[in-house]
């Protein structure tokens, strides 16, 4: 149970009536100040509805009375409407409120309807008095449990117990922390301190009784919670946890009496109707059973989706009422999102178990059989049969643990093995996986199923003839077999005996004519070789026996791409995107096209609606991630990618790659946590540690940054991370000639690319534009172009002034590639050589990115520049807003504004600047600042 953050009494009415005193000098109503008194006493008698009437009929007399919509949006909270609540809130604080008067319950309005990421999102003011600062860090604290960031949620309440080291809500929103990991012991420690240090708390005591139900302490629970009801008659939580304990002990008449004193304060919460409906179940009386489930769902369905798909327990119970109303497939929607929110939730996986169990698939037997294994945790073939329902769900990691424990406790036989080995591949596990799958493959190697998944994991780690050995045995020891004549056809490809492989295919298709995976690999080696006329024929015949094969399809878009008809392959990846069931191979192929060309609308649609179809996929939430970067959507993907971490579980690569683009989403606070996780998971591994590094370095942290750069020399002295790091933490210190010795010592360590880039940049941070240009046309001569070396030199140009080399460079950047930011630069350079086709090219940067600054402010001063002024200002100003701390920007505008003869606004823009802009002014800036008197 949520503790909820509450102040006293008293406190309430100095809170009304401060925020009544510094109401603006508006003439309030003489009969609005009535009702608004007489709803300020129905609050303090416990009269929230009567509170609510009257304050609505304050309003209606003076829409502008703002302790009214503050008092209304307390007591709505109080009721449990907490969107209505929010809306007052946010009204009052259009009309003037002070931040601090509503902070408090704004949070916890957010925080009620479940969008814990809008909690977090809230800026966290400095200037909050203690007692403020103080909730809102519990209350963010508790969001964060609620995301799975428990490491967070510790430092908020750690933060808060630095304000108030004794107060009381601190214990008390710990001990719901522990509640949600499921750590009872600490969650009952915690509580009993919250009810010791005030016993006259009702919260602490409905957290006490929530603790002491984890604990299995039934009747202390029901002591605890009359407690907390004892002293808020009000308190709806602790009365539901109550009756929900009643029930569980038989005590039917005791439950119905409480849910009817709770009826009279609260009428329409869709719990209450649920215990109703299992009372009455209990009664065998179906038609109540049917009325207050109809009810449930009734309810439910009133809660916008976008909060009812954040709030877990309306979930199941919606998933519940469904279910006991014979709706399978509603109640398969709500347990499965339910399962998104908590996938370990046991009565949520028996449910959706039970709801599989109708529709014959494999989570059945994983709901059943985790409940029998429990009491039968020896049983060999029920074990094998649990990890088999889970490898079908993709639950590799589920299912390599039961197995392992079950080798653990002396089973012996090779199918458990086996199934392990498979298990530790599906989680990318494949270092572990190996041994267990060759022991197995030589105690059984006529095992079909064996030899494939040891012969798919040497394939995936690039060792083709280990593959083709396993493969060659099992092709003797079954002919007939066309999957192993498919992987051994696939291991000889990798070895370069295309025909040999050729002769594998065909073999499994002598066997099955109609075997579509061979049909795709012959036409792969067609396409490789270059005969795509047989290959498009080979594709065309599959899909006229098999019209479903996405596959296929998919395969037939990429030699459409190769041909150049990009809107053909387009219309082939989106329809074998959206065949059932929905190919994901086909998606993620779809939205890096659509990506790749600019189209973010319909790329994220694309991204979106796979992963709707399948929300378990790693891969396409990591693609509808990027998708929603893309298209400025980064709150969306920090959601995503949060989602992400949690499916990975402690998989170091996998987390290193969130982490990377949770920092594209200026997540910088979920990139840390991740990047720590990969570090849990493996102390030493180099991708996580150059990203921490990045990270710190980002997050202005220099120390830790040089901590980490010195701990990447010290375990990987040849690599060329630990001296960038320290060449980083240099240029960031202002130690320029430093930072670019550290940067040549990493590219002399391990030259490539990216160490290239580095020593460009540091040249381009001293002022040396001309030499980094220099720098790297040495390092790119006799290579292959690149297109980042490219870019770079373009900039390079930019930089030295080198506008006609620049025009070039992006130029034929452009051939290649119409991202924004070419586009941008394009139109800088195409200004300054005074052609007219910057503005088309700045046009084309801010319709591609329309909520970037910088291609805002591009397009804003071409346009001013280009004599369209106050045009240009209307964008300027909306880049300003966008990045009020870019000198360049307020440049721009203060030259707009002086332009137009707005001096005096020119002067506020540019004042905050004028000394920074001094030391590295251009003519025209400097004119400027003289002109503005500055």
């Amino acid at each position: 149970m949520q503790a909820r953050l509450t102040v006293s009494r008293s406190a309430r009415r100095l809170i009304a009536l401060a925020v009544l005193w510094a109401a603006p000098a508006l003439a309030v109503s003489d009969k609005a100040s009535r009702y608004y008194d007489d709803a300020l006493a129905r609050g303090e008698r416990r009269d929230p509805i009567g509170a609510i009437i009257q304050l609505k009929n304050a309003l209606q007399a003076d829409p502008n009375m703002l302790a009214a919509h503050v008092l209304l949006g307390r007591q709505l909270l109080v009721v449990g409407d907490p969107t209505a609540a929010e809306v007052e809130f946010k009204t009052a604080q259009t009309l003037g409120v002070d931040r601090a008067e509503i902070e408090v319950p704004m949070a916890q309005a957010i925080y009620a309807q479940g969008r814990f990421a809008d909690v977090l999102a809230r800026p966290l003011p400095a200037d909050l008095p203690p007692g403020v600062r103080l909730q809102i860090l519990l209350i963010r604290g508790s969001a964060m449990g609620e995301l799975g960031d428990s490491r967070g949620a510790v430092r908020a309440f750690d933060e808060a117990r630095a304000l108030d080291p004794q107060a009381v809500e601190i214990l008390q929103a710990e001990a719901s922390q522990a509640l949600r990991q499921g750590n009872a012991v600490q969650a009952d420690a915690l509580s009993a301190q919250a009810v010791a240090k005030a016993p006259n708390n009702a919260d602490a005591w409905a957290v006490r009784g929530a603790a002491l139900v984890a604990k299995n302490k039934p009747a202390e629970a029901i002591e605890a919670f009359n407690r907390a009801l004892a002293l808020n008659p009000r308190e709806h939580e602790a009365r539901l946890a109550k009756v929900n304990v009643l029930i569980e002990l038989g005590r039917d008449a005791e439950a119905a009496k409480e849910l009817d004193i709770m009826h009279g304060f609260v009428a329409s919460d869709p719990r209450a109707a649920y215990m109703r409906s299992v009372l009455a179940a209990r009664r065998n009386d179906g038609a109540a059973v049917a009325r207050e489930l109809g009810e449930v769902v009734k309810l439910i369905d009133t809660i916008p989706p976008e909060i009812r798909n954040r709030r877990a327990q309306l979930l199941l119970l919606d998933g519940m009422a469904h279910y006991g109303l014979h709706n399978p497939e509603k109640a398969r929607a709500s347990f499965e999102n339910f399962l998104r929110l908590q996938p370990g939730h046991p009565a949520g996986n028996r449910m959706l178990a039970a709801v599989y169990l109708g529709e014959g698939e494999a989570a059945r037997a994983a709901g059943l059989l985790e409940g029998y294994l429990k009491h039968a945790p020896r049983d060999t073939q029920a074990t094998l049969l649990l990890a088999n329902a889970y490898m079908t769900q993709k639950r590799y990691a589920q299912a390599s643990n039961l197995l392992q424990q079950a080798l653990d406790q002396g089973a012996l036989d090779p199918d458990l093995r086996s199934g392990l080995g498979v298990a530790l591949a599906g989680q990318g596990m494949g270092a572990d996986a190996l041994p267990q799958l060759r022991t197995a493959f030589e105690a059984r190697p006529d095992d079909p199923g064996t030899s494939a998944a040891l012969a798919v994991l040497l394939i995936q780690k690039g060792d083709g003839r280990a593959a083709q050995d396993v493969m060659r045995r099992a092709v003797a020891a079954r002919p007939k077999d066309v999957i192993a004549q498919n992987l051994f056809g696939i291991a000889l490809q990798m070895n370069g005996d295309r025909v040999a492989a050729r002769r594998a295919f065909e073999a499994a298709l002598a066997v099955d004519p109609s075997f579509a995976t061979a049909q795709l690999n012959l036409a792969r080696l067609d396409a490789s070789e270059g005969r795509t006329d047989a290959a498009r024929a080979r594709l065309d015949s599959l899909l006229k026996t098999q019209s479903g094969n996405a596959d296929a399809r998919v395969d037939l878009a990429l030699l459409d791409l190769r041909a150049g008809r990009v809107e053909a392959a387009l219309r082939g990846l989106e329809r074998a995107a959206n065949a059932g069931p929905r190919n994901t191979r086909a998606a993620l192929i779809l939205v890096d096209q659509l990506l790749a060309r600019g189209d973010l609308a319909r790329a994220t649609e694309a991204a979106r609606l796979a992963v709707a179809a399948q929300p378990e996929s790693v891969a396409l939430l990591m693609s509808l991630a990027r998708a929603q970067i893309a298209a400025a959507e980064p709150d969306k993907a920090r959601d995503t990618l949060a989602d992400v971490r949690k499916r990975v579980e402690y998989d170091p690569a996998m987390l290193v790659e969130v982490a990377r683009w949770q920092m594209r989403a200026n997540d910088l606070r979920g990139a840390a946590y991740s990047i720590d996780k990969a570090l849990q998971a493996q102390a030493d591994n180099y991708p996580a540690l150059v990203l921490q590094a990045e990270l710190a370095q980002r997050a202005g942290d220099l120390a830790t940054a040089e901590r980490v750069g010195r701990r990447l020399n010290e375990k990987y002295p040849q690599r060329a991370a630990g001296q960038n790091a320290l060449g980083d933490v240099a240029l960031a210190r202002g130690q320029l000639q430093s930072g670019l010795a550290l940067h040549r010592a990493a590219f002399t360590r391990e030259p490539s690319i990216d160490s290239a880039l580095r020593v460009f940049q540091a040249h381009l941070l001293a002022g040396e534009a001309v030499r980094g240009v220099s720098f790297l046309q040495d390092y790119q001569r006799g290579k292959p172009a690149d297109k980042r070396l490219q870019m770079a030199m373009a900039e390079g140009q930019l930089r030295a002034g080198d506008w006609r080399g620049a025009r070039s460079s992006l130029e034929a950047l452009l051939a290649q590639d119409a991202r924004a930011e070419l586009f941008n630069n394009y139109a800088l350079v195409l200004l300054q050589l005074g052609d007219a086709g910057a503005l088309a090219a700045a046009e084309k940067a801010w319709k591609l990115a329309p909520g970037e600054p910088k291609f805002v402010d591009t397009y804003g001063w071409v346009l001013a520049r280009a004599g369209q002024t106050e045009r240009g200002l209307s964008l300027l100003r909306d880049a300003r807003l966008r990045d009020p701390r870019n000198p360049e920007v307020r440049f721009h505008l203060a030259w707009t504004l002086a332009k137009l003869g707005r001096t005096r606004e020119a002067r506020d823009e540019l004042g905050p600047y004028a000394s920074a802009l001094r030391t590295s002014a251009t003519a025209e800036l400097a004119g400027l600042m003289r002109d503005l008197g500055l």
